[in-house]
This record gives C-alpha cells, sequence and structure tokens, in this order.
C-alpha cells in the first residue's frame, strides 16, 4: 500500500509541485493550501506523512503538528520553513517531527521524504530532471 502524504503550503503552486513529484515517486500524494483542510484529512485518520509549511495563514503549519501529534496513529512529520531558530524550541519534544530548511531542491525533498519513508534510494535521484527546482523559491 502506499504512503499516503498530505502536502499543505497556502502557496497552491509549490503544494501541487510538491505533489506531483510525490505521485512520481510512487506516494498516494494530496496538496491542500490551508490548514482546515489539512485538518480534516488528519482527523480522518487519512495520513501517513503529513508535509507542511510552518508559516500559513490561518492554522500554520506548527499547529497542524501538535494536533497530528496527539493522533492516535500519528503520521510522520516534515515541517518545511526558512526559520532554524523558530523549528528547535518548538519541535524538539514532538516526537516524529522532522524539518527541511528553505531554501531546499526538489532532491533535497525527495531525499528526506525517502528516508522517513524508508524509500529512498540511490537510482531515484534522477526522476526530477525534468521538474523545475524549488531552490531560491520563496516559499516551496
Amino acid at each position: 500500500m502506499a504512503w499516503r502524504v498530505l502536502v499543505v503550503d497556502d502557496e497552491v503552486k509549490y503544494g501541487a509541485l510538491l505533489q506531483r513529484v510525490l505521485e512520481r515517486d510512487g506516494f498516494d500524494a494530496t496538496a491542500v493550501d490551508n490548514g482546515e483542510a489539512a485538518t480534516a484529512l488528519l482527523l480522518a485518520g487519512k495520513v501517513d506523512l503529513l508535509v507542511t509549511d510552518l508559516q500559513m495563514p490561518g492554522l500554520t503549519g506548527a499547529d497542524l503538528v501538535e494536533l497530528a501529534a496527539r493522533l492516535p496513529h500519528a503520521p510522520q512529520m516534515l515541517v518545511i520553513t526558512a526559520q532554524k531558530g523558530e523549528l528547535e524550541g518548538t519541535f524538539k519534544r514532538i516526537k516524529g517531527v522532522h524539518c527541511l530548511l528553505k531554501p531546499f531542491t526538489l532532491q533535497d525533498f525527495r531525499a528526506k521524504v525517502g528516508l522517513l519513508t524508508g524509500r529512498w534510494s540511490a537510482t531515484a535521484a534522477g526522476i526530477d530532471s525534468d521538474l523545475p527546482r524549488a531552490q531560491g523559491a520563496p516559499t516551496p
């Protein structure tokens, strides 16, 4: 059964890009652009890996991580942010939270997801060659 990955980013184009990369790698990926939509999916138990931007209007990535950590079957969590200092105190106490700092490449993203799900292999490195790179993007 494919891992169910939820991507949450208020910038729709970046969420869609990460969803596309995940689907190409064989994941069952869904992208939403707000914390409220993500909450419904988390509460329904349809998420094995939560990938969330940290700063979003309304419910933030931090809010989603706090919620997901309290679930009976908490998903793995990957928080994407440019603010390293904010991550260290906030998420160290929550098991299963990993971070990816901006800017990053799609290969960095795929490697982190692959390591979290046990699906990363050296042969996967060339799959994203025809996709745009997220490095330097304001909020991938």
